[in-house]
């Protein structure tokens, strides 16, 4: 084992799947392939029928501990990976998604190493549309009451931190937004890094069910901050928004739609 690794914090990847074994099968090849090796790799599978054991079992030498059943959703499946780690740092990279580069993991926690007096380390990501991908920077943590200003999969979170913060399995839908927003609010010790951390494949949970995401949202800011009409008239907005988004989404083609993208972004 090289100098690089021994001076280099152990870092707990842990991925969360149910009845995702392509997916899986990615993510689990995108992890390997990191020129470092001071990692460890936890899967939570929710009790999986597809063939996903299947990619488990065929990576099992790469996996230090997985466990395949039911669970009461996704936050209680990340918090079991939670208490199974033994790394340092702890980071979410869930079937589908992936690291941006094969350097990551070098270049957050060897090549600038000065990470121990903080509790998370967030970085930028692409965001994989199938047809485009585009870049999401970290947005400015002062509009946190608006929702996520980064992905989760770009943030390395100090376990000592995150066992003392796990997530509330009552919230369904944005219970890693509470978190962070929780986080926030109390002060933790945030360090930002100008990596591209991850590529995260849009259409997950809270990308279909985006509605009730928002609204999801909205409770975890009103009830941190009480009764506030600017919080209430941003989120209206916001979920009058995604409504009519998902209408015009039912009504146009795919291809059409996909052009609309293409401008808003700014892509050709």
């Amino acid at each position: 084992m090289s100098n690089e690794v021994k001076e280099s914090p152990l870092i707990s990847v842990i991925t969360v799947v149910f009845n995702r074994k392509n997916d899986l099968y990615e993510t689990l090849q995108n992890i390997i392939s990191q020129n470092h090796h001071s990692y460890e790799i936890i899967v939570i599978d929710g009790g999986s029928t597809d063939g996903t054991l299947d990619i488990i079992n065929k990576y099992q030498d790469h996996i230090s501990y997985w466990v395949s059943e039911p669970d009461k959703g996704i936050y209680d499946a990340m918090n079991k990976g939670i208490a199974a780690a033994s790394g340092e740092w702890l980071n979410f990279m869930n079937a589908g998604d992936s690291y941006a580069s094969n350097e990551i993991f070098n270049n957050i926690f060897y090549k600038n190493n000065h990470n121990e007096n903080y509790d998370l380390v967030i970085g930028n990501t692409d965001i994989n549309y199938g047809n485009f991908t585009r870049n999401q920077p970290v947005g400015d943590l002062i509009n946190i009451w608006k929702g996520a200003q980064f992905i989760h999969q770009s943030v390395f979170i100090k376990r000592s931190f995150q066992l003392s913060n796990l997530y509330n399995i009552t919230n369904k839908i944005s219970g890693d937004f509470e978190f962070f927003y929780n986080s926030y609010k109390s002060n933790a010790n945030i360090k930002f890094t100008p990596y591209v951390v991850s590529i995260f494949r849009a259409h997950g949970v809270s990308d279909t069910k985006r509605v009730s995401a928002v609204f999801s949202n909205m409770m975890v800011v009103l009830g941190a901050e009480g009764f506030s009409l600017k919080i209430l008239t941003f989120y209206f907005i916001s979920m009058s928004k995604q409504i009519i988004t998902l209408i015009v989404k039912k009504i146009l083609p795919n291809s059409l739609i996909t052009r609309i993208q293409l401008k808003i972004y700014d892509r050709k």
